[in-house]
């Protein structure tokens, strides 16, 4: 799925440059970029953008799934260059959580999150933020693979859900969170899942 036009206003570009796919949602009037990828991969992402003739410079937001180091890797290298981090309040005590991954690995490319650049918006405001994107949609809770897990649902059905768990796998875990979030992702109007890692796949009924 690459250069999908969607309500008229927002097109979505798929970005593979390591092993998480990320995307890009081009709204009416601004742009969102859905994860990155490990500390490291700057010249990758630069390259990624370049074959899909797109800059970094359009790019104007930064909205990740949850604070995994394969999802938030080059965070801090994109606010250097103008990208604003947005972060769900949910999310705010998870920002450093893969710090010591990243310290333990000696990864010398590895920036720490500015907290001083960051923009925290409330869960229950992010449809009024992604209007301000002419991005039809909401941004919810969803935890299950992590407690700062977050999926951005547009109102065509489109889901982003990061490292959700699968539903089909909802019954492995007996998990009351992780069913909870799934039936949200429903109520939301999900109705076709983009994952990080996994091949899209059209949700299944409520259960």
């Amino acid at each position: 799925m690459e250069n999908n036009t969607l309500d008229n206003t927002v097109k979505i570009t798929k970005l593979k440059y390591g092993n998480t796919k990320c995307y890009l949602l081009h709204g009416a009037s601004k742009s969102i970029l859905i994860d990155t990828d490990w500390a490291g991969k700057l010249p990758a992402f630069y390259h990624a953008l370049r074959e899909k003739k797109l800059r970094a410079q359009g790019i104007n937001y930064l909205l990740i799934t949850h604070y995994h180091p394969d999802h938030m890797g080059i965070a801090n290298n994109l606010i250097n260059i103008g990208i604003k981090l947005i972060v769900m309040d949910c999310q705010q005590n998870y920002i450093h959580q893969s710090d010591h991954i990243f310290y333990k690995d000696n990864n010398s490319s590895f920036q720490p999150i500015n907290d001083k650049k960051i923009k925290v918006i409330k869960i229950n405001q992010s449809r009024k933020f992604l209007a301000s994107c002419g991005i039809p949609g909401v941004i919810i809770s969803t935890p299950g693979h992590t407690n700062d897990s977050i999926s951005l649902v547009l109102d065509n059905g489109e889901a982003f859900v990061g490292d959700l768990y699968p539903q089909e796998q909802v019954p492995l875990y007996n998990n009351p969170v992780l069913t909870n979030s799934w039936r949200k992702l429903h109520n939301n109007g999900a109705s076709l899942i983009h994952f990080a890692h996994y091949a899209d796949k059209s949700i299944i009924s409520n259960r």
